[in-house]
């Protein structure tokens, strides 16, 4: 911590100032993170990247140099052994060129060890958990907000579920995802939250959202807000991120986890219930969901099978792949039969190895937690290596290592005796 305490002598800060810089860093990220998900900055060639990218790492440097933010050293050393591994795979590469998966890109694998370094920080200075996550939650009820109003407003004639059209193509950041996403019902569309990328990612976010909701805040008129968004993306994903949760707290959070488990899935489905005795069409829109992951060539079928599909020829292919990896940027391009997608995990593992992987996981593991950072890793996992692949989109990435890593949280002071 001697960096973060030299930065803090430089620019004066005490306890209270750090307290307040590390919830006004929390506010700059999240409205990064969420509100300008669609954004981007043009690459050449008609690409684009994520804004996102470099306004949290530029915010996270100045945070270190002003003394809001210090590195982590158990992070800061898996960081190291990170980036030590997937350098020893290039220099692999670069003395057996022309291997059979194809050419390395080191723009991948830059962006890659570049996002992947804002994981190394922390909060300099403790914050109450309350406030971090009262915070937290705030700005997911602004996305909450805005999805219910897209969803209810394309039953008037507005729809507004791409930014394309709207603001210049050579600002946005929307190639490769899908943001108009028919619910099945009639011509309705499901929810995306408007600021966000997709419906998916829309359900994964109000799953966290419900989950910090329960834990540290419980109003009622936010869950009931946080549930209406979650039913209106109509995304699976979030229910994987909401069942991982419940399986963990009845597991891990003794006899409070089991009673928190047995609610959620009490109002779970009377919630079902009503929904589904109001709109019948959306228990039809449910079933045809349900089905996809042994259906080839769909979207279920893509995100969970097909990874596992690629890993399995690459590493029978090319079995080096296990330790050194096939290089950055390698595993979306490699010369298969079949179409097939990759998840956070398997990219990982196949572009710089299971060693590297493991490094990689420990990012999200290492360092001190409050009660409810510990409660919300496993959901946050399953968000990150399961439902996704976000380890170079920055929107998510950065969001969820905030709330796991980078903030550094304390108990919340006991009541004054009266």
């Amino acid at each position: 911590m001697s960096g973060a305490l030299a930065a803090t002598a430089l620019f004066g800060q005490d306890a209270a100032a750090r307290q307040r810089a590390a919830l006004k860093f929390t506010t700059l990220i999240l409205f990064a993170c969420l509100i300008l998900q669609r954004f981007g900055l043009p690459f050449g060639g008609g690409k684009s990247f994520s804004v996102v990218g470099p306004i949290g790492l530029a915010l996270a440097g100045w945070g270190v140099l002003t003394g809001t933010l210090a590195f982590d050293r158990n992070r800061l050393a898996a960081y190291v052994a990170l980036v030590a591994l997937a350098l020893a795979g290039v220099a692999w590469h670069a003395m057996h060129p022309g291997g059979p998966m194809g050419e390395v890109s080191m723009i991948s694998l830059y962006q890659f060890l570049l996002l992947t370094a804002f994981a190394t920080v922390t909060f300099a200075e403790p914050v109450e958990e309350r406030r971090f996550f009262h915070e937290v939650n705030r700005w997911f009820a602004v996305v909450a907000v805005a999805g219910v109003l897209q969803f209810l407003l394309q039953f008037v004639g507005l729809k507004v579920f791409a930014f394309d059209g709207i603001f210049p193509a050579s600002i946005l950041f929307e190639f490769g995802y899908n943001s108009a996403i028919p619910t099945g019902i009639g011509d309705t569309l499901k929810s995306n939250g408007l600021f966000l990328v997709e419906p998916s990612v829309f359900s994964q976010v109000m799953a966290l959202a419900l989950i910090i909701e329960v834990l540290a805040l419980r109003r009622v008129a936010f869950l009931a807000l946080f549930t209406t968004g979650f039913l209106m993306s109509f995304a699976g994903t979030g229910w994987i991120v909401l069942a991982s949760f419940v399986a963990a707290a009845a597991l891990a959070l003794g006899w409070r986890g089991i009673a928190i488990a047995a609610g959620i899935l009490v109002v779970g489905t009377v919630v079902m219930a009503i929904v589904l005795t109001l709109a019948p069409d959306v228990g039809g829109a449910i079933g045809a969901r349900m089905d996809e992951i042994s259906r080839p060539a769909t979207s279920g079928h893509l995100r969970f099978i097909t990874p596992f599909w690629a890993m399995s020829d690459a590493l029978a292919i090319e079995p080096s792949a296990a330790f050194i990896g096939v290089g950055g940027g390698v595993s979306e391009r490699m010369p298969l039969a079949y179409e097939y997608d990759v998840n956070t995990p398997v990219k990982i593992a196949l572009e710089y190895g299971f060693p590297a992987l493991l490094a990689y996981v420990a990012l999200f593991v290492l360092g001190a937690k409050s009660m409810v950072q510990r409660a919300i890793l496993v959901p946050v996992l399953v968000m990150c290596f399961v439902t996704g692949a976000y380890q170079q989109f920055p929107p998510v990435l950065f969001m969820v290592l905030l709330l796991v890593s980078v903030a550094r949280l304390r108990a919340d002071p006991a009541p004054a005796p009266r």
